[in-house]
Protein backbone atom coordinates (compact mmCIF):
# COMPACT_ATOMS: atom_id res chain seq x y z
CA UNK A 1 0.00 0.00 0.00
CA UNK A 2 2.81 2.38 0.91
CA UNK A 3 4.60 1.59 -2.35
CA UNK A 4 1.39 2.27 -4.27
CA UNK A 5 0.93 5.63 -2.55
CA UNK A 6 4.54 6.59 -3.20
CA UNK A 7 4.18 5.61 -6.86
CA UNK A 8 0.92 7.57 -7.17
CA UNK A 9 2.45 10.55 -5.45
CA UNK A 10 5.60 10.57 -7.57
CA UNK A 11 3.71 10.02 -10.81
CA UNK A 12 1.33 12.91 -10.14
CA UNK A 13 4.14 15.26 -9.10
CA UNK A 14 5.95 14.54 -12.37
CA UNK A 15 2.75 14.79 -14.44
CA UNK A 16 1.85 18.16 -12.95
CA UNK A 17 5.35 19.47 -13.58
CA UNK A 18 5.14 18.25 -17.19
CA UNK A 19 1.79 19.98 -17.58
CA UNK A 20 3.47 23.32 -16.88
CA UNK A 21 6.89 23.03 -18.48
CA UNK A 22 6.11 20.62 -21.35
CA UNK A 23 2.63 21.57 -22.62
CA UNK A 24 1.29 20.18 -25.86
CA UNK A 25 2.61 22.20 -28.81
CA UNK A 26 -0.08 23.24 -31.29
CA UNK A 27 1.35 23.48 -34.82
CA UNK A 28 1.41 27.04 -36.16
CA UNK A 29 -0.58 26.16 -39.28
CA UNK A 30 -3.27 24.52 -37.15
CA UNK A 31 -3.59 27.63 -34.97
CA UNK A 32 -3.83 29.74 -38.12
CA UNK A 33 -6.68 27.58 -39.47
CA UNK A 34 -8.47 27.57 -36.11
CA UNK A 35 -8.34 31.34 -35.80
CA UNK A 36 -9.43 31.81 -39.40
CA UNK A 37 -12.33 29.36 -39.09
CA UNK A 38 -13.60 31.14 -35.98
CA UNK A 39 -13.48 34.49 -37.80
CA UNK A 40 -11.00 36.06 -35.40
CA UNK A 41 -8.97 37.85 -38.06
CA UNK A 42 -9.34 39.27 -41.55
CA UNK A 43 -7.35 36.96 -43.84
CA UNK A 44 -7.55 39.40 -46.75
CA UNK A 45 -5.96 42.13 -44.63
CA UNK A 46 -3.29 39.71 -43.44
CA UNK A 47 -2.45 38.51 -46.94
CA UNK A 48 -2.12 41.97 -48.44
CA UNK A 49 0.04 43.25 -45.59
CA UNK A 50 3.76 43.37 -46.32
CA UNK A 51 5.37 40.59 -44.27
CA UNK A 52 8.81 39.35 -43.35
CA UNK A 53 9.58 36.11 -41.52
CA UNK A 54 12.78 35.95 -39.54
CA UNK A 55 14.46 34.20 -36.61
CA UNK A 56 16.18 35.57 -33.55
CA UNK A 57 18.67 33.54 -31.57
CA UNK A 58 17.78 33.47 -27.89
CA UNK A 59 20.37 33.84 -25.17
CA UNK A 60 19.33 30.34 -24.06
CA UNK A 61 20.34 28.42 -27.16
CA UNK A 62 17.27 28.24 -29.40
CA UNK A 63 15.68 30.26 -32.19
CA UNK A 64 12.52 32.31 -31.89
CA UNK A 65 10.27 32.16 -34.94
CA UNK A 66 9.10 35.71 -35.74
CA UNK A 67 6.95 37.46 -38.32
CA UNK A 68 6.88 41.19 -39.03
CA UNK A 69 3.74 42.81 -40.43
CA UNK A 70 4.25 46.32 -41.77
CA UNK A 71 1.24 48.54 -41.16
CA UNK A 72 2.94 51.73 -42.30
CA UNK A 73 1.32 51.36 -45.73
CA UNK A 74 -2.08 51.86 -44.08
CA UNK A 75 -0.84 55.07 -42.54
CA UNK A 76 0.43 56.21 -45.93
CA UNK A 77 -2.94 55.50 -47.48
CA UNK A 78 -4.73 57.57 -44.85
CA UNK A 79 -2.32 60.45 -45.26
CA UNK A 80 -2.61 60.36 -49.05
CA UNK A 81 -6.38 60.41 -48.82
CA UNK A 82 -6.10 63.68 -46.92
CA UNK A 83 -3.53 65.13 -49.34
CA UNK A 84 -1.09 65.47 -46.48
CA UNK A 85 2.68 65.20 -46.47
CA UNK A 86 4.21 61.84 -45.67
CA UNK A 87 6.29 62.06 -42.54
CA UNK A 88 8.03 59.41 -40.48
CA UNK A 89 6.71 56.52 -42.59
CA UNK A 90 9.64 55.76 -44.84
CA UNK A 91 10.19 52.15 -45.76
CA UNK A 92 13.74 52.31 -44.50
CA UNK A 93 12.89 53.05 -40.89
CA UNK A 94 15.11 56.15 -40.74
CA UNK A 95 17.14 56.51 -37.56
CA UNK A 96 15.52 59.86 -36.68
CA UNK A 97 11.94 58.76 -37.34
CA UNK A 98 9.44 57.93 -34.65
CA UNK A 99 8.49 54.40 -35.52
CA UNK A 100 5.60 52.78 -33.63
CA UNK A 101 6.15 49.05 -33.13
CA UNK A 102 3.83 46.58 -31.40
CA UNK A 103 5.24 43.27 -30.14
CA UNK A 104 2.50 40.75 -29.44
CA UNK A 105 2.81 37.76 -27.10
CA UNK A 106 0.50 34.75 -27.40
CA UNK A 107 -0.71 32.55 -24.58
CA UNK A 108 -0.01 29.08 -23.22
CA UNK A 109 -0.14 26.26 -25.81
CA UNK A 110 -0.86 28.72 -28.66
CA UNK A 111 1.32 30.14 -31.45
CA UNK A 112 2.05 33.53 -32.97
CA UNK A 113 -0.99 33.35 -35.24
CA UNK A 114 -3.24 33.55 -32.21
CA UNK A 115 -2.04 37.18 -32.03
CA UNK A 116 -3.50 38.13 -35.44
CA UNK A 117 -6.78 39.24 -33.86
CA UNK A 118 -4.81 41.92 -31.99
CA UNK A 119 -2.41 42.65 -34.84
CA UNK A 120 -5.25 44.15 -36.88
CA UNK A 121 -5.79 46.86 -34.26
CA UNK A 122 -2.20 48.01 -34.49
CA UNK A 123 -1.88 47.60 -38.27
CA UNK A 124 -4.82 49.93 -38.81
CA UNK A 125 -3.06 52.51 -36.61
CA UNK A 126 0.02 52.35 -38.83
CA UNK A 127 2.22 50.22 -36.56
CA UNK A 128 4.88 47.74 -37.47
CA UNK A 129 3.66 44.57 -35.73
CA UNK A 130 5.84 41.68 -34.63
CA UNK A 131 4.29 38.35 -33.71
CA UNK A 132 6.43 35.44 -32.55
CA UNK A 133 6.34 31.97 -31.04
CA UNK A 134 7.44 31.61 -27.44
CA UNK A 135 10.05 29.00 -26.62
CA UNK A 136 8.58 25.49 -26.84
CA UNK A 137 5.66 26.83 -28.92
CA UNK A 138 4.90 26.95 -32.64
CA UNK A 139 8.04 26.97 -34.77
CA UNK A 140 10.41 28.22 -32.07
CA UNK A 141 13.03 25.97 -30.53
CA UNK A 142 12.41 23.45 -27.81
CA UNK A 143 13.04 24.54 -24.25
CA UNK A 144 10.98 24.19 -21.12
CA UNK A 145 8.01 26.55 -20.85
CA UNK A 146 8.49 28.77 -17.78
CA UNK A 147 5.22 30.73 -17.65
CA UNK A 148 6.98 34.03 -18.29
CA UNK A 149 10.19 33.60 -16.29
CA UNK A 150 12.60 32.98 -19.18
CA UNK A 151 10.11 34.20 -21.77
CA UNK A 152 10.62 37.76 -20.50
CA UNK A 153 14.25 37.62 -21.60
CA UNK A 154 13.19 36.47 -25.07
CA UNK A 155 10.85 39.46 -25.27
CA UNK A 156 13.78 41.70 -24.33
CA UNK A 157 15.69 40.12 -27.20
CA UNK A 158 12.88 41.20 -29.56
CA UNK A 159 13.12 44.76 -28.23
CA UNK A 160 16.88 44.65 -28.80
CA UNK A 161 16.25 43.58 -32.39
CA UNK A 162 13.87 46.49 -32.94
CA UNK A 163 16.43 49.01 -31.74
CA UNK A 164 19.20 47.39 -33.77
CA UNK A 165 17.00 47.42 -36.89
CA UNK A 166 15.16 50.74 -36.62
CA UNK A 167 17.35 52.80 -34.32
CA UNK A 168 16.54 54.87 -31.23
CA UNK A 169 13.32 56.25 -32.73
CA UNK A 170 11.39 53.11 -31.80
CA UNK A 171 8.16 53.60 -29.87
CA UNK A 172 7.44 50.11 -28.61
CA UNK A 173 4.14 48.83 -27.28
CA UNK A 174 3.82 45.31 -25.92
CA UNK A 175 0.58 43.35 -25.80
CA UNK A 176 -0.03 39.88 -24.47
CA UNK A 177 -2.79 37.52 -23.44
CA UNK A 178 -2.72 35.05 -20.55
CA UNK A 179 0.87 33.70 -20.27
CA UNK A 180 1.85 36.26 -22.91
CA UNK A 181 0.37 39.01 -20.74
CA UNK A 182 2.32 37.77 -17.73
CA UNK A 183 5.44 37.80 -19.90
CA UNK A 184 4.74 41.39 -20.96
CA UNK A 185 4.42 42.48 -17.32
CA UNK A 186 7.49 40.59 -16.13
CA UNK A 187 9.49 42.08 -18.99
CA UNK A 188 8.69 45.59 -17.78
CA UNK A 189 10.64 44.78 -14.64
CA UNK A 190 13.87 44.26 -16.61
CA UNK A 191 13.49 46.68 -19.54
CA UNK A 192 12.36 50.32 -19.42
CA UNK A 193 12.29 50.86 -23.20
CA UNK A 194 8.61 49.97 -23.62
CA UNK A 195 6.40 53.07 -23.93
CA UNK A 196 3.21 51.33 -22.78
CA UNK A 197 1.83 47.82 -22.38
CA UNK A 198 -1.49 45.96 -22.59
CA UNK A 199 -2.05 42.87 -20.44
CA UNK A 200 -5.11 40.82 -21.36
CA UNK A 201 -6.14 38.06 -18.91
CA UNK A 202 -2.84 38.10 -17.01
CA UNK A 203 -2.25 36.18 -13.81
CA UNK A 204 -0.82 38.24 -10.99
CA UNK A 205 1.18 35.44 -9.40
CA UNK A 206 1.83 31.90 -10.64
CA UNK A 207 1.67 30.29 -7.22
CA UNK A 208 -1.69 31.94 -6.50
CA UNK A 209 -2.96 30.88 -9.91
CA UNK A 210 -2.01 27.26 -9.28
CA UNK A 211 -3.73 27.30 -5.88
CA UNK A 212 -6.90 28.42 -7.68
CA UNK A 213 -6.56 25.90 -10.51
CA UNK A 214 -5.64 22.97 -8.24
CA UNK A 215 -8.86 23.57 -6.33
CA UNK A 216 -11.26 24.26 -9.20
CA UNK A 217 -9.83 22.31 -12.15
CA UNK A 218 -7.50 19.55 -11.02
CA UNK A 219 -8.99 18.78 -7.59
CA UNK A 220 -5.54 18.32 -6.12
CA UNK A 221 -4.41 19.36 -2.62
CA UNK A 222 -2.56 22.67 -2.55
CA UNK A 223 0.19 21.25 -0.32
CA UNK A 224 1.59 19.71 -3.51
CA UNK A 225 2.42 23.13 -4.93
CA UNK A 226 5.68 23.70 -2.98
CA UNK A 227 6.81 20.22 -4.02
CA UNK A 228 5.85 20.96 -7.62
CA UNK A 229 7.80 24.20 -7.43
CA UNK A 230 10.90 22.37 -6.18
CA UNK A 231 10.67 19.68 -8.88
CA UNK A 232 10.13 22.36 -11.53
CA UNK A 233 13.18 24.25 -10.27
CA UNK A 234 15.32 21.11 -10.55
CA UNK A 235 14.06 20.47 -14.10
CA UNK A 236 13.60 23.96 -15.59
CA UNK A 237 15.49 26.40 -13.38
CA UNK A 238 12.67 28.49 -11.93
CA UNK A 239 10.38 28.42 -8.92
CA UNK A 240 6.70 29.31 -8.99
CA UNK A 241 7.29 32.26 -6.68
CA UNK A 242 9.74 33.66 -9.26
CA UNK A 243 6.80 34.32 -11.58
CA UNK A 244 5.01 37.23 -9.92
CA UNK A 245 3.86 39.89 -12.40
CA UNK A 246 2.22 41.86 -9.59
CA UNK A 247 5.63 42.44 -8.05
CA UNK A 248 6.96 43.88 -11.32
CA UNK A 249 3.82 45.98 -11.82
CA UNK A 250 4.15 47.57 -8.38
CA UNK A 251 7.69 48.75 -9.18
CA UNK A 252 7.41 50.21 -12.71
CA UNK A 253 6.13 53.52 -14.07
CA UNK A 254 5.38 52.20 -17.58
CA UNK A 255 1.70 52.81 -18.44
CA UNK A 256 -0.31 49.59 -18.41
CA UNK A 257 -3.81 48.79 -19.61
CA UNK A 258 -5.21 45.73 -17.81
CA UNK A 259 -7.98 43.87 -19.64
CA UNK A 260 -9.91 40.94 -18.23
CA UNK A 261 -13.14 39.09 -18.81
CA UNK A 262 -15.45 39.17 -15.81
CA UNK A 263 -16.46 35.55 -16.45
CA UNK A 264 -12.88 34.27 -16.57
CA UNK A 265 -12.78 31.25 -14.27
CA UNK A 266 -9.40 29.97 -15.46
CA UNK A 267 -7.47 33.13 -14.50
CA UNK A 268 -9.78 35.10 -12.18
CA UNK A 269 -10.44 38.74 -13.09
CA UNK A 270 -9.60 39.59 -9.49
CA UNK A 271 -5.95 39.12 -10.43
CA UNK A 272 -6.08 42.07 -12.84
CA UNK A 273 -7.98 44.10 -10.25
CA UNK A 274 -5.20 43.44 -7.73
CA UNK A 275 -2.48 44.45 -10.19
CA UNK A 276 -4.35 47.61 -11.13
CA UNK A 277 -4.62 48.50 -7.44
CA UNK A 278 -0.93 47.78 -6.84
CA UNK A 279 0.20 50.14 -9.61
CA UNK A 280 0.66 53.68 -8.36
CA UNK A 281 0.02 55.63 -11.59
CA UNK A 282 -0.21 55.43 -15.40
CA UNK A 283 -2.81 52.69 -15.43
CA UNK A 284 -6.19 51.74 -16.84
CA UNK A 285 -8.55 48.81 -16.27
CA UNK A 286 -11.07 47.41 -18.76
CA UNK A 287 -13.30 44.61 -17.44
CA UNK A 288 -15.52 42.95 -20.03
CA UNK A 289 -18.90 41.57 -19.02
CA UNK A 290 -19.75 37.99 -20.10
CA UNK A 291 -16.20 37.34 -21.35
CA UNK A 292 -14.35 34.16 -20.39
CA UNK A 293 -10.61 33.58 -20.50
CA UNK A 294 -8.99 35.60 -23.34
CA UNK A 295 -12.44 36.20 -24.87
CA UNK A 296 -12.69 39.97 -24.27
CA UNK A 297 -11.67 40.81 -27.84
CA UNK A 298 -14.27 38.38 -29.21
CA UNK A 299 -17.22 39.56 -27.10
CA UNK A 300 -17.01 43.13 -28.41
CA UNK A 301 -14.23 43.56 -30.95
CA UNK A 302 -14.99 47.19 -31.80
CA UNK A 303 -15.05 48.32 -28.17
CA UNK A 304 -11.89 46.35 -27.43
CA UNK A 305 -10.08 47.99 -30.34
CA UNK A 306 -11.33 51.42 -29.25
CA UNK A 307 -10.08 50.93 -25.69
CA UNK A 308 -6.65 49.78 -26.88
CA UNK A 309 -6.31 52.56 -29.46
CA UNK A 310 -7.37 55.32 -27.05
CA UNK A 311 -4.92 54.07 -24.44
CA UNK A 312 -2.02 53.73 -26.87
CA UNK A 313 -2.57 57.18 -28.42
CA UNK A 314 -2.02 58.79 -25.02
CA UNK A 315 1.61 57.70 -25.10
CA UNK A 316 2.56 57.04 -28.74
CA UNK A 317 3.00 59.65 -31.47
CA UNK A 318 1.26 58.27 -34.55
Amino acid sequence: MIKFLLLWFGTNIWWLSDMIIRPKRLPSDRVYRMELKSGKFDEELYKKTKKERFKIFSDYGYYLSCELLDGREYKKDRIKSKDSALENVSDTGHQNSKIPIAILCHGFCQSKYRSLIYAEIFLKMGFIVIIYDHRNHGLSGKAYTTMGYYEKFDLKKLVDWCYDTYGPGCQIVTHGESMGAATVLLHLGIDNRVVCAIADSAYSDLKELLIHQFKHYYHMPKFLIPLESFVTYLRAGFRFEDVSPIFAVSKVDTPILFIHGKKDNYVPAEMSRKMYASKKKNKALYLVAHAGHTKSSVINRDEYAKKVENFVRKYISI
